[in-house]
């Protein structure tokens, strides 16, 4: 699978290659209309990993756009955000949730813009990487009845994982087998408490 466009290689003088290809998390470069343009060994690496390929290899090739897996609220905040680091050409650095449904996973990302605005790389690296803690984040049953809105929809946290609960006035519950694999009926968002904490600038200028 062909992983770098050779028109974009010229974007990166400025980048120490080696690293991006060495690097062991996921590394991705995006012209300015957010179109994948290079993928390093480690975005494949992080795909098999948490069994997503060979899905992955197929579906998110080059000329992909990074705003397609995102919806609602998430993809506003995340083309703003992208928008913004390439207009003012300042890197845009957060830390996000990445778990598994038995790892809690926290990642750092940077996002490097590229010489004339016209794209970006951006980097991936795991900060914790811990089994869950039950105490603090109790598994609860994948019961249709109370997580599935009015039409039909699950509403889980992007970053968290969390799935909303419609029973009880702004819950949101931790369901393993949802995170496992996600039914093809959920929607993305931010929980309450992720967007304030993972964003608080945007919390606040809200």
């Amino acid at each position: 699978m062909e992983r770098l466009d050779r028109a974009f290689e010229k974007l990166l003088r400025h980048h120490n290659f080696a690293f991006l290809e060495a690097h062991s998390g996921a590394i991705y470069g995006v012209w300015d209309n957010f179109r994948l343009a290079y993928l390093n060994p480690g975005w494949f690496r992080f795909a098999k990993e948490n069994d997503g390929e060979p899905r992955i290899s197929k579906e998110w090739g080059l000329g992909r756009s990074i705003l397609d897996c995102v919806s609602g609220d998430v993809k506003v905040l995340y083309q703003t955000k992208l928008n913004a680091c390439l207009n003012t050409s300042e890197v845009w650095s957060h830390q996000y949730e990445c778990s598994s449904d038995t790892v809690y996973r926290c990642f750092h990302q940077l996002v490097y813009p590229l010489v004339r605005r016209g794209g970006l790389i951006i980097v991936n690296s795991l900060v914790i990487e811990e089994l869950h803690d039950p105490s603090k984040r109790q598994a609860m049953a994948a019961d249709e009845s109370v997580y599935i809105d009015e039409n039909g929809f699950i509403c889980q946290c992007a970053y968290c994982r969390r799935v909303k609960n419609y029973s009880v006035a702004e819950r949101w519950d931790w369901v393993p087998e949802w995170v496992r694999r996600c039914p093809d009926n959920t929607s993305h968002t931010f929980c309450p408490a992720c967007f304030a904490h993972y964003f608080p600038m945007a919390t606040t200028d809200a």
